[in-house]
């Protein structure tokens, strides 16, 4: 027997209410249409532009202002144009501080982090109080992914579980009958996460002694972690930080008796500006996972278009840029209009994130732009965009894609 209930507004505002308190729906997502005027969508964006993480901050901005560029170059979304207000955030304090003058002085109508895992973990809990739908760019710590919420979508960057597999993969690709492997890590998020993968994914592997050593953010002597490596014999290293640090640390590695060795680097330290660090005799064995299908100084065509955007926009670029950031912060914000036009005209924080949960394969070219990084799909259950990476390893002077 099926029984009939009018729907009016009473009921529909407390089922809303209802989801709210069950934490299925953000709080206010139900009308809440702040950023968006008759011509323009106001999008905010934070990182750091200075300091330790400015290589992931700075890159984040230029990325998804040239994107933007390219978006409202084809006529906008469904008639507006977008506009970036990007904050510089570098601490926990500052990236807490910039979430909420975006939103609530600014009236942004999406956030975007792009400060990597630091900012992202340290903003998780107010963009899941304020319900603003929110696109976290880089941050793989677990913080900014769980417990699920409904307003928060992930991009290309897959979680710090896929991508420490993937690591520890290349370890024993490289070396598939090793007994002693180590860990570098630093002790600020982003490493803390990775080695969190790496580590339950080194369990699985047995009979394989598991060295550990962690850094300090922004160090440069690693005396007393290759000793220790170098006493405990390892045959293979997987380091979790950034390009600097990872550099000084391969460069430092002969002198400490570390040779010979297997070294495989986390996103991060995948850059080209590791390489006059490291030295061009140090690149032998070194191989590191990628968030994109390709490196910048390759030659595929997407890229090749996509860094001739870049240099008209930004001009001769510094060495390491741009970078994988730069080309995320580009692609991602190709996905963020996929689903903008989706939810329509009348636009809603409700009506944005149930747009969201339908996007299928999006990627720059559906707005005119060249795809460089993997396409993104999003459910109703599952807000990650991409899990997949490439495999890098330096070659002829620079580091390139190998294996998608």
């Amino acid at each position: 027997m099926t029984s009939h209930h009018p729907v009016t507004r009473r009921s529909i505002g407390l089922a809303l209410a209802t989801l709210a308190g069950l934490g299925l729906l953000p709080r206010g997502a139900e009308a809440n249409s702040q950023g968006v005027s008759k011509d323009e969508i106001v999008i905010g964006a934070l990182g750091a532009l200075t300091g330790a993480t400015a290589f992931i901050g700075a890159p984040g901005r230029d990325g998804i202002q040239l994107a933007v560029d390219g978006i409202n170059a084809q006529g906008g979304i469904n008639g507006r144009k977008l506009r970036l207000v990007f904050e510089h955030a570098f601490t926990p304090a500052e990236s807490v501080a910039a979430a909420k003058k975006l939103v609530e002085s600014d009236k942004v109508f999406v956030l975007i982090l792009a400060s990597g895992s630091t900012g992202a973990a340290a903003a998780a809990d107010y963009v899941r109080e304020t319900g603003v739908p929110t696109y976290n760019l880089y941050g793989s710590t677990p913080i900014i992914r769980k417990p699920f919420a409904k307003n928060v979508f992930h991009s290309v960057v897959p979680p710090a579980e896929i991508s420490g597999g993937k690591m520890v993969d290349m370890i024993f690709e490289a070396k598939p009958d090793a007994k002693r492997v180590g860990v570098l890590a630093g002790t600020y998020a982003f490493p803390q996460a990775t080695k969190a993968g790496l580590l339950a994914a080194l369990e699985k592997k047995k009979d394989v002694k598991v060295v550990v050593e962690e850094f300090d953010q922004g160090a440069r002597d690693f005396t007393s972690q290759l000793l220790s490596f170098a006493r405990q014999r390892v045959e293979a290293v997987l380091v979790s930080g950034s390009f600097s640090e990872a550099g000084f640390a391969i460069k430092q590695a002969p002198e400490k008796g570390v040779t010979n060795m297997t070294w495989v680097l986390d996103g991060s330290a995948v850059n080209d500006a590791i390489i006059p660090i490291i030295g061009p005799e140090n690149t032998k064995g070194v191989y590191g996972y990628f968030n994109v299908p390709y490196f910048p100084a390759q030659l595929d065509p997407p890229i090749v278009k996509y860094n001739e955007l870049w240099k008209a926009k930004y001009g001769a670029p510094p060495q390491g840029r741009p970078n994988v950031y730069d080309i995320a912060g580009y692609s991602s914000t190709f996905v963020l209009a996929a689903a903008l036009k989706k939810a329509g005209t009348d636009l809603s924080w409700a009506g944005l994130i149930s747009a969201w949960e339908t996007v299928k394969d999006a990627k720059p070219s559906d707005f005119g732009g060249p795809d460089v990084a993997f396409p993104e799909s999003f459910s109703p259950t599952d807000h990650q965009g991409n899990t997949r990476l490439g495999k890098a390893a330096i070659k002829d002077g620079i580091w390139q894609v190998i294996a998608k």
